[in-house]
C-alpha cells in the first residue's frame, strides 16, 4: 500500500516537472506571437525609365529600367495629330537643336525625325512611340505603368487597350492619371485593370471619390500619411507614391505599408 502511494506521488511530480519543462530533453519553446506581422516591402516602379542615366521617356531609358529589378516601367503618353500614341511628359517635345515641336499638333514621322534634349548621354536620343514602350516592358517581363497625360475621350482608350492587346498584355498594365475621367473610362472598357489616381495635394477631395469607385492612389511623397495608406488598405485599395529618390523618404514610404514606391534611381530594398 505504501509503495503504490509513493508511486502515485513520483508520476505527479513527472507530470508536474514536464508541464513547466524542467525535464532533460523536455525544454519549453516559447509561442511566437500571434499577431506579429512582417514588415511589408513595396514595389518598385521606374519613373520615365531608368531616368537618373537617361533621357526620360525614351527607349534607351526603359531599356535600362528593364534591365534593372524593377517591378515596373513608368512612362507618360499623348496623341499625335494624326493619331499615334508616344512616351513624353510635356505637351512639348524638346530637340536638340532648341527648338520645340507640340505633340497635339504634330504628325507622328516629323516628331521622330530630330534627336531629343539630351544631357545624360553622348548619343543621340529619340521620342519613343507607345508600342515601343510596351515591346521593352515585355521583354523586360515589367509592369507598363501608363500615365495618360491628355484628356482622353472613350475611342482614345479603346485604341490604347487595342495596342496593349497587340503588343503586351492588359494583365501586366497599371493605368494612373491625374486627369479622373480617364481612369474611369479605363474602368468602364475592363474593370480587371488596376487604376491609380496621381495627387499632389493634401487631403485631396477627390480621395473620396476614389474610396467609391475602387480606385487607388499614387501620391507625391510629401503628402503621404500612414493615416491615409490605412484608409484605403482598409478599403481593399493600393497605394503608390512618387518620386522617391533618397533614402530618407524610402524608409517614410515603407514605414507607412505603401505598395509601391516609385523612383528615377531606387530599385531595390
Amino acid at each position: 500500500m505504501k509503495r503504490k502511494r509513493m508511486l502515485m506521488i513520483f508520476l505527479a511530480i513527472f507530470a508536474i516537472a514536464a508541464m513547466f519543462g524542467i525535464l532533460p530533453g523536455c525544454t519549453k519553446t516559447p509561442a511566437e506571437p500571434a499577431d506579429r506581422e512582417e514588415e511589408s516591402t513595396p514595389k518598385f516602379v521606374a519613373h520615365r525609365g531608368f531616368s537618373h542615366s537617361y533621357v526620360d521617356n525614351t527607349e534607351e531609358s526603359f531599356k535600362a529600367a528593364a534591365q534593372k529589378e524593377f517591378y515596373g516601367i513608368e512612362t507618360d503618353i499623348r496623341k499625335t495629330k494624326d493619331g499615334y500614341y508616344v512616351c513624353n511628359h510635356d505637351a512639348k517635345v524638346k530637340y536638340a537643336d532648341g527648338s520645340e515641336k507640340r505633340i497635339s499638333t504634330t504628325t507622328l514621322d516629323t516628331l521622330l525625325s530630330k534627336p531629343l534634349q539630351n544631357d545624360k548621354t553622348d548619343s543621340d536620343a529619340y521620342l519613343c512611340t507607345f508600342e515601343k514602350y510596351l515591346q521593352v516592358c515585355k521583354s523586360g517581363n515589367k509592369v507598363a505603368v501608363i500615365e495618360m497625360k491628355d484628356w482622353f475621350l472613350k475611342s482614345d482608350i479603346q485604341e490604347i487597350l487595342s495596342i496593349i492587346d497587340a503588343e503586351y498584355d492588359r494583365k501586366k498594365v497599371i493605368f494612373i492619371s491625374f486627369l479622373f475621367n480617364p481612369l474611369l473610362l479605363v474602368k468602364e472598357a475592363d474593370p480587371s485593370i488596376e487604376l491609380q489616381y496621381l495627387s499632389q495635394t493634401e487631403n485631396d477631395k477627390t480621395f473620396d471619390t476614389c474610396l467609391q469607385k475602387k480606385i487607388s492612389i499614387d501620391v507625391k511623397q510629401t503628402i503621404l500619411t500612414e493615416e491615409l495608406v490605412k484608409q484605403f488598405h482598409d478599403a481593399g485599395l493600393k497605394v503608390n507614391v512618387w518620386t522617391v529618390d533618397k533614402d530618407s523618404e524610402l524608409q517614410v514610404a515603407i514605414a507607412a505599408g505603401v505598395d509601391y514606391v516609385t523612383s528615377n534611381l531606387l530599385y531595390e530594398y
